[in-house]
């Protein structure tokens, strides 16, 4: 479930929004805590650090893409039928290995920033509000809900889910944006 967004380039210029469900599903203490965690996250700087990771990773993606355009042209270059061409061919597969290896790491990084940043928001909104009660009120409606996407572009909105959007089992902790729910009751 989408609870909420907070977006912007600088403090002054940030926006929060909260989903229909969210205004539906919550009482008031749990609204605020929610309320309070997105404006932790502009209180914070997390905005402009999710722009520079999703910069980051944007480079990395093109180092990915340029050795796929590579490997598929790589028929382009033959000039005879007995001419091996360039290592074209060669120089894409090694662009597409590092961009590969890359997105991998890039992902864990962006992940583990981000459950710090989460627990930090977390810590922050309950500080804001003086009331624990109303985000524990949260997570334990979030652990009883489905947030699983069935679409084809599921990843690109996948990071704005509290739960396992995307049926990962196996990867659903190594990738998530989010803290599992548990961890974030626990702390």
């Amino acid at each position: 479930m989408v609870l909420g967004f907070a977006g912007g380039f600088t403090p002054n210029d940030a926006v929060i929004g909260v989903t229909c469900g969210t205004l539906q599903h919550l009482n008031r203490d749990e609204l605020q805590g929610v309320i309070g965690h997105k404006f932790s996250h502009i209180f914070n700087g997390d905005m402009q650090l999710n722009l520079r990771l999703m910069g980051l990773q944007h480079g990395i993606l093109f180092i990915y893409l340029t050795g796929e355009f590579l490997w598929r042209i790589r028929d382009t270059f033959r000039l005879e039928k007995g001419d091996k061409g360039l290592p074209i061919w060669a120089f894409g597969m090694v662009l597409m290995a590092i961009g590969g290896i890359g997105l991998l790491c890039g992902r864990l990084i962006k992940a583990a920033v981000s459950h710090q940043r989460e627990f930090l928001a977390d810590a922050s909104a309950v500080q804001f509000t003086r009331n624990p009660n109303g985000l524990t009120g949260v997570f334990q409606k979030l652990q009883q809900m489905d947030s699983r996407l069935i679409s084809p572009g599921a990843e690109a909105a996948s990071h704005m889910f509290f739960g396992n959007a995307l049926n990962l089992f196996f990867w659903e902790n190594m990738f998530s944006i989010h803290p599992p729910l548990v961890e974030s009751l626990d702390y």
